[in-house]
């Protein structure tokens, strides 16, 4: 009578019991189902069709791109590339020239701008203006 207390008064061991059971179960059930050569031959079937659409769609996206002169994504990665290297070859320019000639170091780097001066004054500044208070 002491046992059948204990199990029913811990219900958490059964619940644990239970999903230990389950999880059994289902590693089992795929072991049998994923470890066929059938199943492996149609995931590689799937996998193979999939690449295929993939492929095909981004042909027929590129030829539309081409066609509307649209960039493509290999359009803008190159534009990017170039425009990398023009600005790596116009710092060593830079570095040359100023180390080449001191006086065009402020030309090759000149001081940097100042903001315009602020004219234009709060609304609430400018009706105390007009009203003639401060």
């Amino acid at each position: 009578m002491a046992e059948k207390t204990e199990q029913a008064g811990n219900p958490l061991d059964t619940w644990r019991q239970f999903i230990t059971d389950s999880e059994r179960q289902w590693n089992g059930f795929f072991k049998d189902v994923l470890g066929t050569e059938g199943f492996s031959s149609s995931m590689n079937a799937a996998v193979e069709a999939s690449l295929t659409l993939q492929r095909l769609v981004a042909d027929n996206l590129e030829r539309y791109y081409t066609t509307f002169n649209i960039p493509t994504h290999n359009d803008l990665v190159a534009l990017g590339e170039r425009m990398k290297a023009i600005e790596d070859t116009l710092s060593r320019l830079e570095v040359a020239l100023a180390q080449s000639n001191p006086k065009l170091a402020a030309v090759v780097r000149p001081a940097p701008r100042r903001k315009p001066a602020r004219t234009k004054r709060p609304a609430v500044a400018a009706a105390r203006s007009s009203n003639g208070t401060k």
